[in-house]
């Protein structure tokens, strides 16, 4: 029958009815067995997994085919497993009992037997730890529980993942003498325990009961703690005469464990002693890896001081731990520590955080994501301020193995809401730790929310978050050369143009030097970005100011994104058509004349080049000039030109005896010709006695006294009301007379006819003669010339523009 039993308990357990839905409420589902343990223990261990998968566990599995003396040890192992909890102790999860076999399920750990026949790195240190929390584990029991264990050995310690020892193997376990109640289950059922009798106090030996009641609580389990050492560094252990032997035990330790298994009950150290003296100076526990252990699960009851020492070395001493424990014992120890707020007031949750990240950087991506990431992403969403600065300051450290959908769906938000934080200080390391986060946002999380942040920063009240902003921005519009590898294409030309340069424009204008340095810097760095028009009429205008400022650096930062402006300029330039003008032909009959000229002009222009279209204007000008002066009197006194060749005697005497020839002498007449936009020359100064052919003409362009520009001293009201009205002959001006225009007016100045050229300088207005009836039109162009009349203000400016 016991035989069908396993049979049937063996295939059960590999189809998954046992530890399924085989047995009521037991969540786990067992997998591998050990079967390097079978027969050290009444159990057979399992590998297994909760029901939906998502934990790991180790259960204990018991076949009641064995007898009832085994079955009551299994349940009482089942009863003390379930109410006794220490942390060094082995943590219960559930257990079932049923009409064949009890199951125990515990956290997921491995017999200590296996984990001694493996070869492990840092065993000596883990050895120590092991054996500092067995002894306080027993000490629990003894002092506190006021029970014995009576089963210590090997085959009762297990490891978990860290490598940290927990005490189990209870089937023992029972009060101490009849008056607390006690079955005395070690009085009875000791020949059940597989290998007991090699490990049997002598007193139990002897069933000397009475000595061992009256002797020190815990004394038998001191002499187990005696069998744990030797078998722990000199294998298993066969004959409790063999424990008179060193053997490779630790020299530190050895004489602990001759006072562990002495034979006078009452002479025996008991664990809790072992414990104790085992923690003095230079003693076997104490080390710099127990010390910190120790110092981590304990360090809410500390000082700060002792906090403050201990954080300052824990990157140092960290290093030195054994990888497997650093990973699952010292970081969740860690991460509790900055959860649950146990560093203390004296700010050190910076230095949690950077051990933290530390050992983070040993894990794979798996382990990393399992561990270190729900951590935290937890702590993101903490209202500790200190903590978040902690996170913020450090986020480059760990940023970059949290992946990227866990970071923009769960860090993101509650990192954002750093911007909007009332305290400056979080504001600025938030700006500061944009750069870690960039590079995990999507694309339009980086356009949409993280860039019109940092711009809403620029104009923050304090001075140093506006610069921290700027340069902020200044590397995102710049990601490839900053290093960063964005999203997409980085930062979008609409939020560029639309979003950043706004913000560039306004910080040119602040009061604090830095910010405008800063934005200069930003500039520069993205002159490549900007659209040239903007460049040219508002970037350019706007930086301009900043080359005069009164700050040095402010100049130097201002001069060289001048440079990059105009280089981007030219850039843009060297593409662009040599003219941007379109050839359009009006419909016959529907334009003016002057349309017509300027449409010839354009013409010319676009046939001949800038030199056609001038020397046109100029011929132009100057045949007007030469119809107009030769409908003059020959009489008239005129200014010579330097020049000209000198006047002839009889000429000159003619002048001056002849009366009526004073008489009609008359200055210089400005013409304005309506026909051209040319700078119109000087007229020549006429010698009596010349004819229409004869016009010497002032052509010394470098002397201005005299000419037309000279209108300051001009005598506008000299024209006299008697003079009659010239005819105008057919000359040079027959071809612009056909279009029907008002007579031409002269405006008499000093005593010489000269091309006027293009007014530079506000004129004051001519006054009309009486002989005038309207002003004349105003005729537009840079070679119009002064006939009378209204006269043509600014012609230049009105041609320009």
């Amino acid at each position: 029958m016991s035989g069908l039993s396993s049979y049937l308990f063996s295939t059960l357990s590999k189809v998954g009815g046992l530890g399924g839905s085989g047995v009521p409420d037991f969540p786990y589902t067992l997998g591998a067995k050990f079967d390097e343990f079978s027969g050290r223990t009444l159990w057979e261990v399992h590998a297994a997994q909760s029901s939906d998968g998502k934990h790991e566990a180790t259960v204990f599995v018991f076949d009641k085919a064995r007898g009832p003396s085994f079955t009551s040890v299994a349940q009482n192992s089942l009863k003390r497993l379930r109410t006794l909890r220490h942390p060094s102790m082995l943590r219960y999860l559930a257990g079932a009992e049923t009409a064949d076999a009890i199951y125990i399920a515990t956290e997921p750990v491995v017999p200590l037997a296996l984990e001694l026949a493996a070869d492990r790195s840092g065993a000596d240190e883990l050895t120590r730890w092991g054996l500092y929390r067995v002894s306080e584990a027993l000490r629990f029991v003894n002092e506190d529980c006021k029970l014995v264990h009576a089963n210590v050995s090997v085959s009762s310690v297990f490891v978990t993942k860290a490598g940290e020892w927990k005490l189990g193997g209870l089937e023992l376990a029972d009060a101490v003498g009849a008056q607390e109640g006690g079955q005395q289950v070690y009085r009875h059922f000791t020949s059940v325990v597989p290998g007991y009798a090699a490990r049997m106090a002598p007193e139990v030996e002897a069933q000397d009961w009475a000595r061992l009641e009256q002797g020190k609580a815990g004394a038998l389990d001191g002499w187990g703690m005696a069998c744990l050492i030797h078998e722990c560094f000199n294998g298993d252990l066969s004959s409790a005469s063999q424990m008179q032997t060193q053997g490779q035990i630790p020299a530190q330790l050895w004489p602990l464990h001759q006072r562990l298994r002495t034979a006078d009950v009452r002479r025996r150290m008991t664990p809790a002693e072992f414990l104790q003296a085992g923690q003095r100076a230079n003693g076997y526990l104490d080390s710099s890896f127990v010390r910190a252990c120790r110092f981590i699960e304990n360090v809410a009851m500390k000082e700060d001081d002792e906090r403050s020492e201990f954080f300052a070395g824990l990157d140092a001493t960290i290093s030195g731990f054994p990888a497997e424990f650093t990973k699952h014992k010292i970081l969740p120890e860690l991460l509790k520590l900055v959860e649950f707020g146990g560093i203390g007031s004296s700010g050190h949750d910076a230095k949690v955080l950077s051990s933290i990240v530390q050992i983070g950087k040993g894990l794979d991506e798996a382990e990393y994501n399992e561990l270190v990431a729900p951590a935290i992403v937890q702590l993101f969403g903490s209202n500790d301020r200190a903590l978040r600065f902690s996170l913020l300051e450090h986020m480059h450290s760990f940023i970059g193995a949290i992946p990227a959908a866990l970071v923009s769906k769960k860090v993101f938000p509650n990192y954002a809401t750093g911007f909007l934080d009332a305290a400056p200080a979080i504001r600025e390391a938030t700006v500061k730790a944009a750069l870690a986060v960039a590079p995990k946002l999507g694309h339009k999380q980086l356009n949409g929310e993280l860039v019109k942040q940092l711009v809403r920063l620029v104009a923050d009240p304090k001075p140093g978050i506006r610069t921290n902003a700027l340069i902020c921005i200044g590397k995102l519009c710049t990601a490839q050369r900053s290093g960063l590898e964005l999203d997409g294409d980085g930062v979008s030309e609409a939020s560029h143009r639309y979003v950043v340069c706004p913000a560039l424009m306004q910080a040119l204008r602040d009061q604090f030097p830095p910010v405008r340095s800063a934005a200069l810097s930003v500039a520069t760095a993205c002159a490549a970005r900007w659209d040239a028009m903007d460049i040219a009429r508002r970037v350019v205008p706007a930086i301009a100011p900043l080359l005069v400022d009164g700050e040095r650096p402010v100049r130097v930062a201002a001069l060289k994104a001048v440079g990059a402006m105009v280089a981007r300029v030219e850039a843009h330039a060297q593409g662009m058509p040599e003219t941007m003008a379109k050839k359009q032909v009006p419909a016959a009959g529907k334009q003016s004349v002057g349309a017509q000229a300027e449409a010839a002009a354009n013409m010319a222009a676009a046939a001949d080049g800038w030199g056609g279209w001038a020397v046109s204007s100029l011929s132009s000008t100057i045949s007007g000039a030469i119809s107009l002066a030769s409908s003059l009197p020959i009489a008239q006194q005129q200014e010579r030109a330097p020049s000209a060749p000198p006047v002839a005697a009889a000429s000159t005497s003619r002048v001056q005896s002849d009366p009526s020839l004073v008489q009609h002498q008359k200055p210089e007449a400005t013409v304005s010709s309506p026909t051209t936009a040319a700078p119109a020359r000087t007229q020549p100064a006429l010698t009596a006695g010349a004819t229409a052919g004869g016009w010497e003409f002032n052509d010394d362009w470098g002397d201005d006294n005299g000419d037309a520009w000279d209108i300051g001293n001009d005598d506008w009201d000299a024209v006299d009301k008697d003079t009659p009205a010239q005819s105008t002959p057919a000359g040079g001006m027959a071809a612009v007379a056909s279009a029907p225009r008002p007579a031409p007016n002269v405006t008499v100045a000093k005593t010489s006819l000269k091309l006027a050229k293009p007014a530079t300088k506000k004129q004051p207005a001519p006054r009309s003669g009486p002989a005038q009836t309207g002003a004349a039109p105003r005729r537009k162009g840079l070679g119009a010339m002064k006939l009378g009349g209204a006269k043509t203000t600014d012609a230049m400016l009105d041609e320009f523009f």
